[in-house]
């Protein structure tokens, strides 16, 4: 599989224990050019707080605030979100590396094929050690922590791709400039499909 780019992820620690889905959403957004916010900007907007995490619908909300387009997916597969880190799109993932009786928010920015399987290189804003904003990820240990427990079930491998709505110009941007105005929907699925977007740069 031929790869062609990264998300530009600068990793960095969320400052408090509940907001890993802002500190998430804010390298999301500087990955694409939003360079002006910090963790507090954002959760201004997504409203988290102690003890109450944020839901996918206020990430979503959060997200367009700022501009930019948001398409959840579940479930999503490694192979997906490799389609999009080639093409310089970071996704925001739920999962659970510790083991811990919540969700953990982080963000992928690189999948890697090396001769015994795909890693998972991802941004997580609040790794144990003090010292590390990056774990990677063999595929089988990413997709045995990669779910969100909603108490009688789990949801499995959720992915919120993040891409330019409007440009750092103040442009609309199409997701393709072959046809028409597409729906998020299908533009997720030229991702997935391997056909490369203009994000309008």
């Amino acid at each position: 599989m031929h790869k062609e780019a990264k998300a530009n992820v600068a990793p960095v620690r969320q400052r408090t224990q509940y907001t890993c889905v802002a500190t998430s959403i804010l390298m999301a957004l500087k990955a694409l050019g939003k360079t002006d916010l910090n963790e507090g900007h954002v959760n201004k907007i997504l409203g988290a707080e102690p003890k109450k995490g944020a839901r996918w619908e206020e990430a979503i909300a959060t997200i367009q605030y700022f501009g930019c387009r948001a398409t959840l997916t579940a479930p999503s597969t490694i192979s997906q979100l490799k389609r999009c880190t080639d093409q310089g799109l970071p996704v925001l993932i739920a999962w659970n590396p510790e083991d811990r009786p919540w969700s953990h928010a982080s963000v992928v920015f690189d999948v890697e094929q090396r001769e015994d399987g795909m890693y998972v290189h991802v941004a997580d804003p609040n790794i144990p050690n003090p010292s590390k904003t990056v774990r990677i990820v063999h595929e089988d240990a990413f997709y045995s922590k990669w779910g969100e427990d909603w108490g009688d079930f789990i949801v499995r491998r959720p992915a919120l791709v993040v891409s330019l709505e409007v440009s750092v110009e103040g442009r609309q941007v199409m997701a393709s400039t072959k046809t028409p105005i597409r729906t998020a929907g299908e533009e997720l699925q030229a991702i997935w499909f391997g056909e490369r977007i203009n994000h309008g740069t």
